[in-house]
């Protein structure tokens, strides 16, 4: 420490000296100024002297013996490995002659090994060319892959010609009959429907099954009929109000039900108020949980399974897995015993802690699943490597056995990912989850078919079409009446002048429609001809109107307007006061009178505005007057009447004239513009067709490429590809494959012996007839192995260079000390008058001084640090590595090391405690065996800590010119064979070991957060590759996780339906899913013990003891038969408690509470409980008025 330090400890100060020249200052400024010079003196200094004189190192303090050539650039020289010309000749510089090894090696597979000789057990591979010699083996594997390719000719591709769903005789049939479908559509319009959005449709049936047999706990009855009536009375309310959903304030809705058994469900979770006050609670607990005892768990686990024989894969689960079980243990103990979420909610932590276990219970049985299909696909892989030398070349067909594989899988695993979770639920005593299990199993297996058969069946038109015909006579305009959601026609008033403006009405508004719609869809044959016969009535119809009526009696070239003096008013306008149509000024159109009376009277306004207009111009009026007169007389006024008079009434008789003509010709040009549109659409863009699919040359698609190109030539090719093509190409391809074995047989047989065997030698350089493919220096996958000395003297190298950093920084800091309290004391005097510093005088020369000190230090650092470098290359530090024994043994070293050296001389120099150091690198307090792997890492890489086996391909690094003597004398002093056991840090040789620390998703506690959705239906993809198989993805269970339950609001609302058949609440109503939303958001009011005696007597509402039930009313998941009870009847009712009402996170009403200080949440609907598919009226025609 006194050594390290020495350098600072010895510098001298010397205060600053600012000469001042006060000869032209003023007398009083003087002062202030002497002043100011007697405080900087005083205060501020500069180093006279400063000494760097850098902390003692290994290079400096051995002994003479020891101190010799201890340069760490030479710690590590990488071998030469070219050795070729060694191990290729003899003493006598003669080339080596092939062993009879060798010769063997070049007959079975075309290569031969030569020994190495600086790298004991290491060989150089040599590789013959294939004009020489190709080897048995590796001539027969080539065979096999011919025979591969003729037998996948047969088996795959020919068969695929015939049944496939790309280029083949079944592939035409389909396509002939869509050309076909195509043109019958074309000519008369087939039927195009869908059964719409079934999933959605299942969706809500599932999650009505759910819940079907849930029914409201006695005590909370009165809160059941509360709620229910109220949304009832509001969506009567809000059917003649316009009430917002802001505005509404429903009661509390129950959340604890009971099933048939009598067990217990408890759905608070999902009421949002109540989850968001428990979330900030969970987050504390799930961050506690997880800190201070993993990394020592870690350790503790990874010495219990040291020596097992467990690979790197299995240790590092089994250590996951532990350390994820303790961290549940933890957390789930703290939620269960907090009293922050006890006083939120009693008993809320129990069901907090359930819903947890139940997500994790699900996704394990999801996750067991997939690691038996997969585990299954692996085994069938090699079993038909084995078994089928041949056909396990062929991936076609490879796959396909794995999709038959995994079919039949699909089948006899269907639900066992329901099965598995419903057992790991029962052993959990999770009795809630359990029952909705079950109810979801039995929808899945009982009901999910039917439903998906029945509402299949209900179709529904793609596309709906209107055609509009414009109503003639204003008197018969369909005026709307609209207040809030209510629409009424009222009788249409037609006036002569604007209502007189005032107060609009509030809510009530008025619409106009001026046509009346016709409907078609594409539900049923014929719809084609349908919309041709709509389209010519409307367009008709319209045109009779446009040409019959407005041109000859509304428009500007009309006869009306040829025949009136006054301009005319022909359109209507709707008023927003009372609904009646006055006319429309915008629409004012001028007369042939009228017109000719507007330009005189422009002419008269241009002669009066030129006769008030002072005399001022150029020329004087007495001129200017004359060409005014015949300017605004001649050329606008009789001129511009001539030409009005001449053009205007024939422009209105002739206009009228061939309108009406146009008008009475109607019955001929319209149907056929309306038959050329159709066959627009059919030659050009069909703008009726109802598909998605191609809308361009529907006509070209289906005669050219449907029927001529995909139809009939398709199977032709098809049929001589299979048939005749394929075969005749496996044969040639099994032919030739033959003849190529057996010419390379005698080829290679006839090098062998005329060549290889007479002549053969070991090759010294590569060359067109041997190339070198592997051996020392060659191949990636070796590895270097240093001895413990080299690794210990890196590491010390790395100490000091660590102790240098930290001793540079606190020097530099020291170097500044003059500058910084120089900029102090300017900116605390000098700051208030906005003055500052300047790089002059002598500021200046305190800046050059720690310039210089700072450049001293530096350029004494970088010769310490070249001394301590070990030369060790990024390419080379991840191979070098240790034996087990000896890494162990370095580690321990290292450890005692570390701990003499950070204890003596690093820790008095850092800015922290030592917890704090411990902490920041992340291990246990003084864990010198922990920091020295740590220190290895950095220096080497991660894989240092992974031991060489006997399989590793490894070179010695050999020190020649550095004395490691002293790291010698280290390891013989130390006895070690008592603490190489308590080394943990020695990772498996397969590689690291990964730990991860625990963490929980807060998502497992809030049951309206989707984890994981349903695998039931997936959606189409285009594919890049059309001719591949459809590779169907492996739905193997339909598991939600967690699973999709309504809303208690929702089930108190069925439950209410239920007991309520003749007056039930619409849960489709617009108006109660915006009372549902509202109630999602309301507070949770807890009502267990707010209820009275007698209601807590009531009789339960049962569907047994309930109003009486029509069969017919039933829902398809009530007719069913439910679980037995004594499966359902897994808890028991609660004991009454004192009357007690809580409220937690109260909130204002709507908009207001929310603009207080934060934004508006946006609404998202996640647990969301959907109503019941309902079966829209049927089409009965076709033509809907």
């Amino acid at each position: 420490m006194a050594s390290s330090c020495v350098g600072a400890d010895a510098a001298k100060m010397k205060p600053l000296n600012f000469p001042l020249d006060l000869s032209k200052v003023p007398a009083d400024m003087a002062e202030v100024m002497q002043q100011i010079k007697q405080l900087a003196e005083s205060m501020l200094f500069h180093w006279s002297e400063f000494p760097i004189v850098l902390p003692p190192s290994v290079t400096e303090i051995l002994n003479d013996k020891d101190r010799q050539n201890q340069i760490f650039k030479d710690l590590f020289k990488a071998p030469v490995f070219d050795e070729l010309e060694e191990v290729g000749t003899t003493p006598d510089g003669q080339l080596k002659n092939l062993s009879k090894k060798q010769l063997d090696d070049i007959w079975d597979n075309g290569e031969f090994d030569v020994d190495s000789v600086n790298f004991p057990g290491q060989v150089h591979k040599w590789r013959l060319t294939q004009l020489l010699q190709k080897g048995s083996q590796r001539a027969h594997n080539t065979m096999l892959d011919d025979a591969a390719i003729s037998l996948r000719l047969m088996i795959i591709t020919a068969r695929n010609r015939f049944n496939s769903h790309f280029f083949s005789l079944t592939k035409s049939a389909r396509e002939l009959g869509r050309g076909l479908w195509l043109i019958f559509d074309i000519l008369i319009g087939m039927p195009s429907t869908s059964p719409g959005d079934l999933q959605s449709k299942i969706q809500d049936e599932h999650m009505k099954h759910l819940v079907a047999e849930l029914d409201i706990k006695p005590k909370y009855k009165s809160t059941l009929d509360k709620f229910c009536t109220y949304v009832k009375t509001m969506c009567e309310k809000l059917q003649s109000k316009n009430y917002q959903t802001a505005a509404l304030r429903p009661p509390p809705v129950p959340y604890i039900y009971q099933t048939p058994g009598g067990q217990e469900i408890d759905l608070r979770l999902f009421n949002k108020d109540l989850i968001n006050n428990c979330l900030p609670i969970l987050s504390s607990i799930l961050e506690r949980g997880a800190r201070g005892w993993h990394v020592q768990y870690r350790q503790k686990m990874m010495r219990d399974l040291q020596g097992q024989g467990l690979s790197n894969e299995e240790i590092s689960q089994k250590i996951n897995d532990a350390i994820m079980k303790e961290y549940l243990d933890r957390v789930f103990s703290g939620i269960s015993t907090n009293t922050e979420l006890e006083n939120l909610q009693p008993g809320i932590g129990l069901l907090l802690v359930s819903q947890a276990k139940s997500v994790i219970a699900m996704k394990k049985a999801v996750s067991n699943v997939k690691d038996k299909l997969t585990i299954h696909k692996q085994m069938l892989k090699d079993h038909l490597e084995k078994t089928y030398p041949v056909k396990s070349r062929i991936v076609a067909w490879v796959n396909e056995q794995i999709a038959r594989f995994e079919d039949d899988f699909i089948v006899q695993n269907l639900w066992s990912a329901h099965e598995e979770a419903i057992a790991l639920c029962e052993r959990q005593d999770l009795n809630q989850t359990a029952y909705f299990l079950k109810r979801d199993l039995n929808f899945i297996k009982e009901r999910e078919a039917v439903l998906v058969k029945e509402l299949g069946k209900v179709r529904i038109p793609n596309k709906r079409y209107t055609f509009s015909t414009r109503i003639w006579m204003p008197k018969n305009y369909i005026v709307t009446k609209v207040e809030g959601t209510k629409q009424t026609v009222i009788p249409t008033k037609i006036v002569q002048m604007e209502p007189m403006r005032g107060r609009m009405p509030p809510n009530i508004t008025y619409s106009l429609e001026r046509y009346r719609g016709r409907m078609t869809s594409s539900r049923y044959p014929f719809w084609r001809w349908w919309n041709y016969l709509q389209r010519t009535w409307a367009w008709s119809w319209n045109s009779l109107f446009f040409l019959g009526v407005v041109v000859p009696w509304c428009s500007p070239v009309s006869i009306r307007a040829l025949l009136w003096i006054k301009p005319f008013i022909p359109d209507l306008e709707l008023s927003q006061i009372d609904g009646t149509l006055y006319p429309k000024s915008s629409s004012k159109t001028r007369t042939f009178i009228s017109t000719l009376r507007a330009l005189w009277l422009h002419v008269l306004n241009s002669r009066r505005k030129f006769e008030e207009t002072p005399d001022r111009g150029f020329l004087g009026k007495s001129l200017t007057r004359h060409l005014n007169r015949i300017w605004n007389y001649f050329f606008k006024g009789a001129l511009g009447s001539f030409f009005l008079t001449l053009t205007y009434p024939l422009m209105c008789v002739g206009g009228s004239a061939l309108s009406l003509i146009a008008a009475l010709l109607v019955p001929v040009w319209v149907p056929i513009a309306t038959l050329l549109f159709h066959l627009a659409g059919i030659l050009i863009f069909d703008f009726d067709s109802p598909a998605d699919n191609n809308k361009f040359s529907i006509l070209f698609e289906a005669l050219i490429y449907r029927i001529l190109i995909m139809g009939l030539a398709q199977p032709i090719v098809a049929l001589i590809t299979g048939s005749l093509l394929c075969p005749l190409a496996a044969l040639g391809i099994s032919v030739f494959a033959l003849a190529k074995r057996l010419g390379r047989g005698f080829w290679d047989t006839m090098m062998y012996f005329l060549v290889i065997r007479s002549r053969g030698r070991v090759p010294v350089s590569d060359g067109f007839v041997a190339r070198r493919i592997a051996g020392p220096g060659l191949a990636a996958n070796y590895f270097f192995q240093i001895k413990p000395e080299q690794a210990l003297a890196a590491l010390e190298s790395k100490m000091e260079l660590d102790e240098l950093e930290v001793w540079r920084k606190n020097l530099e800091k020291k170097i500044e000390i003059p500058t910084e309290k120089y900029k102090k004391f300017v900116n605390q005097c000098f700051g208030p008058f906005s003055a500052g510093l300047v790089s002059d005088g002598v500021y200046s020369r305190l800046l050059k001084e720690t310039q210089s000190l700072q450049k001293d230090l530096m350029v004494k650092v970088k010769e310490r640090e070249a001394r301590l470098n070990t030369g060790l290359m990024s390419n080379n530090s991840d191979k070098i590595k240790l034996p087990e024994r000896e890494l162990k043994i370095t580690i321990l070293q290292g450890a005692k090391m570390l701990e003499k050296f950070y204890t003596e001389r690093v820790f008095p120099l850092i800015n922290m405690t030592e917890e704090e150091f411990w902490e920041m690198k992340m291990l246990e307090f003084r864990d010198w065996r922990g920091l020295a792997s740590k220190k290895f890492s950095e220096i080497f890489s991660k894989a240092f800590l992974i031991p060489l086996d006997g399989t590793d391909n490894l070179f010695r690094l050999e020190v020649k010119h550095l004395n490691l003597s002293r790291y010698t004398r280290m390891l013989a002093s130390g006895n070690y064979r008592d603490d190489l056991d308590l080394v943990t840090e020695v990772h498996s040789p397969n590689g690291d070991v990964v730990a991860r620390a625990p963490s929980l998703d807060q998502n497992y506690f809030d049951p309206n957060k989707v984890i994981i959705y349903t695998t039931r239906y997936q959606t189409s993809r285009s594919r890049s590759k059309p001719w591949k198989p459809r590779r169907r993805s492996v739905t193997f269970d339909q598991l939600q996780i967690p699973l999709p339950l309504p809303h208690p609001g929702v089930i108190a609302l069925s439950i209410y339906n239920r007991e309520h058949e003749h007056s039930p609440n619409n849960l489709e109503d617009a108006y109660c899913q915006r009372i549902l939303r509202a109630t999602k958001d309301t507070p949770y009011v807890d009502l267990g013990e707010s209820m009275t005696e007698e209601e807590m007597e009531l009789e339960a509402s049962t569907p047994e003891n309930g109003a009486e039930e029509d069969p017919n009313f039933l829902h398809i998941a009530q007719q069913e038969r439910t679980f037995s009870e004594e499966d359902m009847a897994r808890l028991t009712d609660d004991n009454v408690k004192e009357v007690r009402v809580t409220i937690y996170s109260p909130k204002g009403e709507g908009e207001a509470s929310e603009g207080e200080g934060r934004p508006p949440i946006p609404y998202v609907d996640e647990g969301a409980g959907r109503v019941v598919y309902k079966e829209p009226e049927g089409d009965n025609t076709c033509v809907d008025v």
